[in-house]
């Protein structure tokens, strides 16, 4: 077996990416509804002037299960919060005219809680209205955004968030040549994605969840990680290795969905505080299609090796069994330079699962449900469950001592 160097995760960025650019921050003081509830509104990103970072406002803490809605305005000069209606609890904190992003929605959650939520996406409602308030927007522009929540024994009804700024900066092209210290550069491109043509005594399952096969063209370059993340990176950001089979280079496992993406934030918020991080990108799961493209590596066969894999190619069933997982680099990386991508632990994908149409597609990716799409294989099952385009579901919470994952630097995505 060849054993190459384990290039760390936590390595700082040769030279940063980022540009400065100024974060979202709220004003202005939430009011409390007849239920005690204060709900606070943020965003992950700044918006940008192409509408294309990712930007996504969400407002939280709001009473269960009643209609709200978010508003924006684009100049605050010289305005000064006022009551939202005598003796209510609320601040109108943004000066007319105003934009409201849609109409009332449910909150959801529960009646009589403050577990309501609010999720928007500001890019989406921007290039949906172009000629919305602000809008074509320039880099520098302020904007001021508020939601309204429907309260009935409130005064007027209703009751408002705090408040937030953003600023909107220049749309940045990511060069796609940049090197990252242990990561691999996927550039933009088209691949077939699912199951091909196989031989029908190859694959003895009889499964028809990667398929059809179908085009998917990707749009932008992103880095992935060379390795599955160990579990040395993975305690020394969160602090705990959950792992069965221990071993400071060997993938961190037993791992949630939810837990995976909370390392990745802690991950963006380590780099971003050094400028590693792009304005729009993140540090985060790779989308299922972004996974089986880096997988494949320009291949067509069932893996990146070729028709068939054995013990010399990855730590998959019986090979590694029962000794546990192999010390990441173990074995030979595909022609992308990426280590494991079939067998060891089987890694998780941003996407919730859901069945492949024909259709050609471009950056597909699925949102919303909580069981999400698993890939790549494990120590736990023969070789042609590894193969490049199977793909498997789990929900979000399950952590088992075969599944852990990878990260990439790429454009933000909201699951």
């Amino acid at each position: 077996m060849q054993r190459t160097h384990v290039v760390s995760l936590a390595i700082a960025l040769s030279a940063p990416l980022g540009v400065a650019q100024q974060l979202p921050s709220t004003y202005c003081t939430s009011g409390t509804s007849t239920d005690g509830c204060a709900p606070t509104i943020a965003a992950n990103v700044p918006p940008n002037a192409a509408n294309t970072y990712g930007c996504v406002i969400t407002t939280s803490g709001m009473q269960g299960n009643k209609l709200g809605l978010s508003f924006y305005g684009v100049n605050n000069l010289g305005f000064t919060p006022t009551p939202f209606t005598p003796a209510s609890s609320s601040w109108r904190c943004v000066a007319v005219p105003i934009q409201r992003m849609g109409p009332p929605a449910n909150s959801g959650g529960s009646t009589g809680l403050c577990d309501g939520m609010l999720t928007l996406s500001w890019d989406a409602y921007q290039n949906a209205h172009p000629t919305a308030l602000g809008n074509p927007w320039l880099a520098g522009a302020k904007v001021y955004v508020q939601t309204w929540g429907r309260d009935p024994f409130a005064p007027a009804g209703a009751n408002l968030s705090n408040a937030l700024e953003l600023t909107v900066s220049n749309a940045v092209v990511i060069p796609c040549n940049s090197s990252i210290p242990g990561m691999v550069l996927i550039p933009p491109g088209t691949f077939t994605m699912g199951r091909g043509n196989y031989p029908p005594w190859w694959y003895p399952t009889g499964g028809t969840e990667d398929l059809p096969a179908h085009d998917v063209s990707l749009s932008d370059c992103i880095w992935m990680s060379r390795y599955e993340v160990t579990q040395q990176e993975y305690e020394s950001l969160m602090g705990v290795n959950p792992s069965w089979y221990v071993g400071v280079d060997r993938p961190v496992n037993n791992i949630t969905w939810s837990e995976a993406r909370a390392y990745c934030a802690a991950l963006t918020a380590q780099r971003a505080a050094s400028g590693g991080v792009p304005p729009g990108y993140e540090y985060r799961l790779p989308t299922e299609a972004e996974w089986e493209r880096a997988c494949r590596a320009g291949t067509t066969t069932p893996f990146s090796f070729g028709a068939s894999l054995d013990c010399v190619d990855a730590a998959v069933y019986p090979c590694m069994f029962p000794f546990g997982t192999a010390p990441v680099g173990s074995y030979a990386p595909n022609a992308l330079g990426l280590h494991d991508m079939h067998g060891n632990v089987e890694e998780w994908c941003l996407d919730t699962y859901a069945a492949y149409g024909a259709a050609p597609q471009t950056d597909p990716f699925v949102t919303g449900g909580t069981n999400k799409v698993r890939r790549g294989g494990s120590i736990f099952v023969e070789f042609y469950y590894c193969h490049s385009a199977r793909r498997g579901s789990a929900p979000q919470d399950e952590a088992t001592p075969f599944r852990g994952f990878r990260v990439v630097l790429g454009p933000v995505r909201q699951p």
